[in-house]
């Protein structure tokens, strides 16, 4: 009798402890309100030695990426047998305050137990708990992922025509939703500066700078066989829509015309003030101390000149300047670097008389605009869906995958998974973060997810399976940045 009571009181036991140890990610999630909320994810698990792999569902995941706890069910223990069953010919003599006292132990030992393991889901749980994740549809990628680097880089010709017979009209965004900033005509001529495999393509035809429809344009061996027949009769867009004001016109720092140009010295005769228009109630952009180097890049025979000094771009008086032979020979007698350039007043990124011309004095900055390129390729898979253990930049990619990815496109082979790519970028500040280094986040114990930065304070990132990949604030836990481009 005893010996069935003993049986029916383990197997209600045994019961209750199953019941209790089957804890969904959602009931875990109601233990974990104190922690702070987390902008991804992607989990880690503490190894030692050698690393090996998990495969899950088909896919191979480095060691150290766990499977996010909201994706299912979590049972916690899976491998404890049960307690050995009391050998029929044991004696029942055993008082019932020994049994008593051998349940409570049992009881304190599962329940010391059980929250351990609690605690170790509500650590896993804690990464689908990213509340203050909040996603950025439609960025302004005008001020985005400008960077330092405003100067254009002269690529090749791609060429294109209106294949149109009512012309078409360029926009300034991918649609026809979009202001228009220039029309062209039937045979009209531009280049294909981006997205030349896409429904709106990007293009460049003399100051007009935007987006048209891939079916109002034919490219390739049809448009060079027209251009070699038809090449005096073909018209460049006309502008509609101010540069200024064209938010598309720095979608790519890149266009078909010359950007380097000879250097025409001006020297200050006195401190000079230069104006983001020709006129002297406009902003002032930069000053010129006096002595102070400029070089003239449009206007020479005006009473207005456009120059440039250091990164300091806008209109000078000509009266105002030493212009000529003089300043050539001043020039040659001293050497460049021996004069002071302007002191920057408004960055190029706000100066509306930056992209008066296209041309410098100086190449773009390599690095620069190998950034750039990085940013809007990752921007390309906005929309595309996380997967945990994935590198698939179209078929899903956890956080680290998708940065791997992308920087494996443009020949940079860094690590898998989170903590060793930290360990092996530059680490720098975040507030020295350019577009295309990575972002930490730390969680009191470990890295444990990656964005890439794209400017303006917003990053691209893998967050999580609800989000998948986002534009989004750098969030919250970011601890500092890692640089993988050297400048």
């Amino acid at each position: 009798m005893h010996r069935k009571k003993f049986l029916t009181a383990a197997l209600c036991l045994m019961m209750a402890a199953s019941a209790h140890l089957c804890v969904s990610a959602s009931e875990v999630g109601a233990l974990d309100e104190d922690m702070p909320p987390i902008p991804g994810e992607e989990t880690q698990i503490e190894t030692v030695g050698e690393e090996s792999e998990i495969s899950t569902e088909g896919e191979t995941v480095p060691d150290g990426e766990s499977r996010p706890a909201e994706e299912e069910d979590i049972i916690l223990d899976e491998s404890g047998d049960g307690e050995d069953i009391i050998d029929e010919e044991e004696s029942e003599t055993d008082t019932e305050e020994e049994s008593e006292e051998e349940s409570e132990e049992e009881s304190e030992s599962e329940s010391e137990e059980e929250t351990g393991l609690i605690l170790e889901v509500v650590e896993v749980t804690q990464y689908a708990l990213d509340t203050d994740l909040v996603p950025i549809p439609e960025y302004d990628m005008s001020k985005v992922f400008f960077g330092d680097e405003y100067r254009f880089t002269q690529v090749e010709k791609q060429c294109a025509l209106v294949c149109s017979k009512e012309g078409c009209q360029v926009y300034e965004g991918k649609g026809d939703t979009y202001r228009v900033v220039g029309e062209m005509d039937y045979y009209g001529i531009c280049y294909v500066l981006k997205d030349a495999d896409k429904e709106w393509v990007y293009i460049e035809s003399g100051n007009v700078r935007g987006f048209v429809n891939r079916g109002d344009i034919v490219t390739g061996d049809v448009a060079s066989r027209i251009i070699s027949v038809r090449g005096d009769e073909l018209t460049e867009a006309r502008l509609t829509l101010a540069k200024t004001d064209n938010a598309a016109f720095t979608y790519t720092t890149t266009t078909v015309n010359q950007v380097v140009v000879d250097k025409v010295y001006a020297l200050a005769a006195g401190s000079v003030n230069i104006y983001e228009q020709k006129k002297t109630n406009s902003r002032v952009t930069g000053q010129l101390p006096e002595g102070g180097l400029c070089y003239i890049l449009e206007d020479t025979g005006s009473d207005w000149v456009y120059v440039e000094s250091g990164d300091a771009r806008g209109f000078v008086q000509a009266g105002s300047l030493i212009r000529g032979d003089e300043a050539a020979a001043r020039v040659a007698q001293s050497g460049e670097e021996s004069f002071a350039r302007a002191q920057v007043l408004i960055s190029p990124r706000d100066n509306r008389a930056c992209y008066y011309t296209l041309t410098s004095v100086q190449k773009a900055s390599t690095s620069q605009t190998l950034r750039q390129t990085i940013v809007n390729y990752a921007l390309q898979f906005v929309g595309n869906p996380y997967v945990w253990g994935g590198t698939s930049l179209t078929h899903g990619a956890d956080c680290s995958g998708f940065v791997q990815s992308i920087y494996a496109q443009f020949g940079y082979y860094i690590p898998r998974v989170t903590w060793d790519q930290a360990a092996y970028c530059q680490r720098i500040p975040i507030s020295e973060a350019l577009p295309g280094d990575l972002i930490f986040y730390f969680d009191g114990s470990t890295i444990y997810h990656v964005s890439m930065y794209i400017g303006n304070g917003a990053v691209v990132q893998a967050a999580n399976s609800r989000a998948g990949i986002i534009t989004s604030g750098i969030g919250g836990n970011a601890v500092y940045a890692g640089r993988v481009i050297q400048n």
